[in-house]
């Protein structure tokens, strides 16, 4: 069953290339309405009975896809994005072009999560992260921050670059890795079952410290450049800032987690002796990104950009939880990635939605929006109190979690000073957010927008899905937390 999500994203991008022009996006909405339906049925198939939907290929090296406690969530929160995404789309220019380029995308992430294979896994990275330049180069905007602009040509090459980067390191990582492990064997080593069952027979994968160190390390930075980690972060915003925001959905939904999935998949699992004694320093990186990216969101004056840096912010939670590397810590990350993926998705839909009626991003120049467009000032007051963790729903959870987590693993003063830093994190980000209600929803009405119209069918369907969901894990999220845990982790791997 896993394969058939991967068989519908490849199908959407074939039959993309013969559809009439009138019916591009009609169709993208079915076919993306498809896989999202199928996606969330895989996911609850496997929470309620354990199937793992397994498909593989033998071609010399076993090529499989499988659901797993590791990714079932992500397969989740990929097909909802994929949902959105294209009732999210305001382009009209080459619409073809666009949607083509926006399923590969997808297929690259979707097939990334599902994959128990390094090669695919790293062909699925490429797959996914290339397009993404010409999605920005072409159809994207400038940006605006306090001290400069930037081009969508900038934006995209700065992107390509900063991804080309983590992935080449990965790649690194992976070749010294299967040359310690399994050496001239070169039909050996290249499935994560491979290592799992040198794990499952009580052996380091490398008996040296110091060199599993560097690789736990080089791993932890390659996908670090990938989600963003602070201070390889600056590609972020800036491509967040030049992208059409159904992109920015894409980006912050599930692009970026393919790096905090990377770590959790690879280094945490590979070196679990590692992750234990040096998981410091990811929270220490986790804290520092939870800071910087919410003292930077509450200084921006374009609403992609704080959006953006409000994305630095809580992926700080994710790492913070693998650090931690304990029950609570892997459950906070896990439900982070899902919770701050849909959060982020309804911040830049609405982002986009407000640059389409205004033609503008510049928080200072809206206003009294919320008597103007009721429906989408309703949508930014709900994802942005659950940016900044109303109790009731996701983002409070996911805080909650990853700071008791944090405590758990840190159970001294240091640990109380790192909870408390990270609280001023958390307050900036209520700063930030009442701040963006206030100046875009509550205060004079700029006479330019006075005659704006509220949200269209398609804009209501998805920001209520996707808050929908959002509600749910708040109250429900045990969903998560049950299916992805330490505890579970241990038993798939068999430490």
């Amino acid at each position: 069953m896993s394969i058939v999500v991967l068989l519908l994203y490849a199908l959407a991008i074939i039959i993309l290339l013969f559809v009439p022009k009138n019916y591009v996006r009609c169709f993208s909405i079915i076919i993306s309405s498809i896989i999202g339906a199928f996606s969330v049925y895989l996911f609850f198939d496997f929470l309620m009975n354990g199937n793992n939907a397994t498909f593989m290929i033998n071609l010399g090296i076993n090529y499989f896809f499988r659901i797993d406690n590791f990714n079932a969530p992500l397969v989740l929160l990929n097909g909802l994005i994929t949902f959105a995404v294209p009732l999210a789309t305001h382009i009209k220019e080459k619409e073809r072009d666009f949607y083509l380029l926006t399923f590969t995308v997808l297929l690259g992430t979707a097939g990334l999560f599902l994959t128990q294979n390094i090669i695919l896994f790293v062909l699925f990275y490429e797959l996914a992260s290339v397009p993404m330049y010409f999605l920005i180069a072409k159809w994207g905007s400038w940006g605006i921050t306090p001290f400069r602009k930037v081009s969508p040509n900038f934006a995209a090459w700065k992107l390509f670059i900063y991804l080309q980067l983590g992935g080449a390191l990965v790649m690194i990582a992976f070749f010294i890795l299967h040359s310690y492990v399994f050496g001239s064997d070169i039909f050996a080593g290249w499935n994560f079952q491979d290592y799992e069952r040198i794990i499952k027979e009580g052996k380091f994968l490398i008996n040296s410290e110091n060199i599993a160190l560097f690789l736990f390390l080089l791993f932890f930075v390659a996908f670090g450049i990938e989600a963003a980690l602070v201070p390889f972060h600056t590609w972020l915003p800036d491509g967040h800032s030049a992208a059409p925001s159904s992109i920015s959905v894409i980006l912050a939904g599930v692009l970026l987690k393919m790096g905090t999935y990377g770590i959790l998949r690879i280094p945490i699992v590979f070196f679990p002796q590692i992750a234990e004694k040096y998981g410091i320093i990811l929270i220490l990186f986790g804290v520092l990104n939870l800071i910087y990216g919410a003292f930077n969101a509450f200084r921006q004056v374009d609403i992609k950009y704080l959006i953006a840096y409000s994305s630095i912010s809580h992926m700080g939670a994710i790492f913070i939880g693998l650090g931690a590397n304990n029950d609570l810590g892997i459950s906070a990350a896990v439900f982070q990635m899902v919770s701050h993926g849909l959060i982020a998705a309804m911040m830049f839909s609405i982002a986009g939605s407000l640059q389409h009626r205004t033609n503008t991003r510049i928080i200072d120049n809206y206003g009294g929006l919320m008597r103007i467009t009721p429906f989408i000032g309703t949508m930014l007051v709900f994802a942005g109190m659950a940016n900044l963790g109303l109790p009731g729903l996701s983002g409070f959870v996911s805080e909650l979690l990853s700071l008791s987590a944090l405590l758990q693993k840190i159970n001294n003063t240091i640990g109380i000073y790192l909870v408390l830093l990270s609280l001023v994190g958390i307050f900036l980000t209520s700063v930030y957010v009442l701040n963006l209600i206030d100046k875009t929803l509550y205060r004079k009405v700029n006479i330019l927008y006075s005659n704006l119209h509220d949200a269209h069918w398609d804009e209501k369907l998805h920001m209520l899905v996707l808050a929908t969901f959002v509600l749910i894990l708040g109250i429900f999220p045990s969903i998560i937390t049950d299916l992805s845990n330490l505890t579970q982790i241990k038993k798939i791997i068999g430490w």
